[in-house]
């Protein structure tokens, strides 16, 4: 029976000298969900993958990956995870083919299983016609589109993909996104990325986690955290002056701030059903509501706000 979280993290700790690179980290990602894994370069992100795969001893706390101690269990961790990172490390000298072959011979796949498994992986990131094709002429987004297509080979019941579209062109990123959200709706894996592209964990995450300093600042799905702490609508008013918008009486807990547009207001909510008590108090005092519109936040917006405007990665 699969396990239902992928990925369990208790007080997760890793100190290099006096300095934590990631500090009680408690994380669960449920099993066959999409994970994004955001923070700034420096953050902890790389270390806590390298525990996550067995390739890191923990300082302090636990973390289980598919159910199993990576620790104790790393290979069989491994066996069963698919991993791309920044650098994909690919033979230049070796075809597309021969490169899924030789991965295919180190997994130990039988010469069966691994020719239907390699001509499988490679049609999914359209890189079939190119099978025979030296990977010394390859692009990067090919390169990268092939490193999926290896991480693929042993059919992962989690793939872990660091960056995998950092430094593309918009053409290879909207590519790769693509492939990413092919896999992301077949729901059969765990899908954890590493990734300083907001808006692509916005597009593909079912989960997103912040991290800064080595501690999670922020953990949720990407359409939660736009919500922020409270919920908040904008108001479009007339005939609402200074001080009948003053003597408004509003739920309890809610507050109202006048925005930079005429007539425009920001309404923050102690929950989201008392819109349609603000909107009663609006009318009462005279004013004609013309629009009510939700406030959501982008995840930019979240994450500049938990992180700042510091460099992405």
């Amino acid at each position: 029976m699969p396990e239902a979280s992928a990925i369990v993290c208790r007080g997760l700790g890793r100190s290099f000298g006096v300095r934590p690179a990631v500090a009680g980290l408690d994380l669960e990602v449920p099993s066959g969900s999409v994970f994004g894994f955001l923070g700034p370069n420096g953050s902890g992100k790389t270390t806590t993958v390298r525990m996550l795969l067995g390739l890191l001893p923990p300082t302090s706390g636990t973390v289980r990956t598919l159910g199993l101690d990576p620790l104790r269990e790393g290979t069989r961790v491994r066996a069963a995870t698919g991993v791309l990172l920044d650098q994909v490390g690919l033979y230049d000298r070796l075809t597309a083919w021969q490169n899924l072959e030789f991965a295919g011979r180190v997994a130990r796949l039988p010469a069966r299983e691994r020719r239907m498994r390699s001509e499988a992986a490679l049609r999914r990131v359209d890189l079939w016609d190119r099978r025979a094709e030296r990977v010394s002429g390859f692009s990067k987004g090919m390169r990268q589109k092939l490193g999926i297509a290896r991480a693929l080979l042993a059919e992962p019941r989690l793939l872990v993909l660091d960056e995998p579209t950092s430094g593309l062109d918009p053409v290879n990123i909207v590519m790769l996104r693509d492939i990413l959200l092919s896999l992301a709706e077949e729901g059969r894996r765990t899908i954890f990325l590493c990734t300083h592209h907001l808006d692509e964990a916005q597009r593909i995450c079912s989960l997103v986690g912040i991290i800064q300093a080595g501690k999670l600042v922020a953990l949720g799905a990407p359409d939660q955290l736009g919500t922020g702490d409270r919920p908040a609508v904008r108001l479009r008013c007339t005939r609402l002056d200074g001080a009948a918008a003053a003597s408004l009486r509003l739920p309890e807990g809610a507050t109202l701030q006048p925005q930079s547009g005429e007539g425009e207001y920001r309404v923050e909510l102690a929950r989201a059903e008392d819109v349609e008590g603000v909107v009663a108090a609006l009318v009462a005092a005279g004013a004609g509501v013309r629009a009510v519109v939700p406030e959501r936040r982008s995840l930019e917006d979240v994450y500049l706000s938990v992180v700042g405007g510091g460099e992405h990665g």
